[in-house]
């Protein structure tokens, strides 16, 4: 059984290409609910989630000889993007997320995301949130940000687990609208290790 530890990614990624299954068990310890979240925020639906955090980092050991990782952390949530608009654009789940010419359009919005104008996008979701009730902007933050449960920010606001659910559902609805739906799913959906 291995011990939690904290060892910078360069670290992660040596112990991975020198064959040491510690590596892979440190990046599962240090990123498995962060991934398994930023799934969960689009998908809401825990097995698919699972599957694609397992399936991503079970084929980075795979492929642990052959990949070039410059950030251990863009590679990974990159990977998971990937898998879960892959997830959407299939026939089975198509029509849950969104209709099919938005879905196109979401998955040429990925692709390109990189080559986008970060600090537009940045100042549109900063503009969202500002324009947010004060309690609707904590509980998004300690959700986005901190990645806190429910339960948690309920303690941490001392409110009820009802009212937190009731003001992220507010807070979501209301970004929805501002950003538009396409950026409005990717931006969530990186939201915590992009801006």
């Amino acid at each position: 059984m291995f011990t939690q530890a904290i060892l910078p990614d360069e670290e992660l990624i040596s112990l991975l290409k020198t064959d040491d299954r510690r590596g892979l068990q440190l990046i599962y310890n240090n990123y498995w609910e962060q991934l398994y979240l930023a799934a969960f925020s689009v998908l809401k639906d825990p097995e698919p989630c699972k599957d694609i955090v397992q399936d991503v980092l079970l084929q980075l050991w795979i492929r642990r000889d052959e990949v070039k990782i410059d950030s251990l952390k863009s590679y990974l949530f990159t990977a998971v993007r990937y898998k879960v608009l892959t997830y959407i654009k299939s026939a089975n789940n198509r029509k849950v997320f969104i209709e099919d010419g938005e879905l196109e359009k979401l998955a040429g919005f990925a692709l390109q995301k990189d080559n986008l104008n970060k600090q537009d996008v940045e100042k549109l979701l900063e503009k969202g949130i500002a324009s947010l009730p004060k309690r609707c902007q904590e509980v998004f933050l300690f959700s986005r940000k901190e990645f806190l449960s429910n339960k948690e920010i309920a303690e941490r606001m001392g409110i009820s687990v009802k009212t937190v659910e009731a003001q992220m559902s507010i807070a979501l609805k209301h970004l929805r609208a501002v950003m538009g739906e396409v950026l409005f799913l990717l931006v969530m959906f990186s939201f915590h290790h992009t801006f």
